[in-house]
Order: C-alpha cells, then sequence, then structure tokens
C-alpha cells in the first residue's frame, strides 16, 4: 500500500511538470507571435500614433505579467537571481529577433522598459515567496 501512493505521487508530479512545460512553450509561443508581427505597435491601437511611453509602458507591463507568472510557475523563491536572468535574457533575445523581421526594429527603450518590467516583478515576488 505505501508504493502505491508513491507511484501516486510521482504521477502527480509528471502531469504537473507536463503542464508547466505547456505553459512555458505556450508563453514563448505567443510572445514570438508579437515579436514576429510586422508594424505591431498596441499604441496605434489605442490613440493616434506611436508615443514611446506608451510603448514602454505596453513592453514593461508585458514581462511584468510574464514575470510573476513565470515565476509562480518555476521559482517560488529559490535561484532568484537565475530566474532574473534567464527572463532578462529571454526578453532580449526577443527583441533581438525582432530585427530579422520587416517593420520591427531594435530598441534601447523597449530594453530598458523589459528591464523594468522583470526586475519590478522579480521584487515583488522574491518579498512575496520569501
Amino acid at each position: 500500500m505505501h508504493s502505491k501512493t508513491n507511484v501516486t505521487k510521482v504521477s502527480k508530479y509528471r502531469v504537473e511538470g507536463v503542464g508547466k512545460i505547456v505553459l512555458f512553450v505556450a508563453l514563448l509561443l505567443v510572445t514570438g507571435i508579437f515579436c514576429g508581427w510586422p508594424n505591431f505597435h498596441p499604441a496605434s491601437f489605442f490613440s493616434n500614433g506611436y508615443h514611446w511611453w506608451l510603448d514602454m509602458i505596453f513592453h514593461g507591463g508585458y514581462y511584468f505579467v510574464i514575470t510573476i507568472f513565470l515565476y509562480i510557475l518555476f521559482c517560488k523563491g529559490r535561484y532568484k537571481g537565475v530566474f532574473w536572468i534567464a527572463v532578462l535574457l529571454s526578453s532580449y533575445l526577443f527583441e533581438i529577433l525582432q530585427s530579422f523581421v520587416p517593420g520591427r526594429s531594435v530598441s534601447v527603450l523597449d530594453m530598458t522598459s523589459n528591464f523594468l518590467g522583470i526586475s519590478l516583478a522579480t521584487l515583488i515576488c522574491a518579498l512575496v515567496y520569501r
């Protein structure tokens, strides 16, 4: 009977692990779609043109939400520095990949807002998950 309980626990964690991987891949795909969408600027949907401050809010806000989600899913207070570096470098990689998409470019302002969103979210999560 005791071994049956252990098998149940192992199965539970395997399903949970697969679910995490599926959610992570889905986040990568959504981010990749946004990065690969030519001339995609959410500011054009909400205002009468491009505004650097609105673009900064969108970038920082997107990565803020993604970072909180990933932190809860994977980190939960462990390896905070490694987590922060991994998410930040991933966001920079997506920014660099945008340079290969017509109508998109690499922007230091976008990288700065990514940094701010990721850093703020990691700091808040680190305080919550002590």
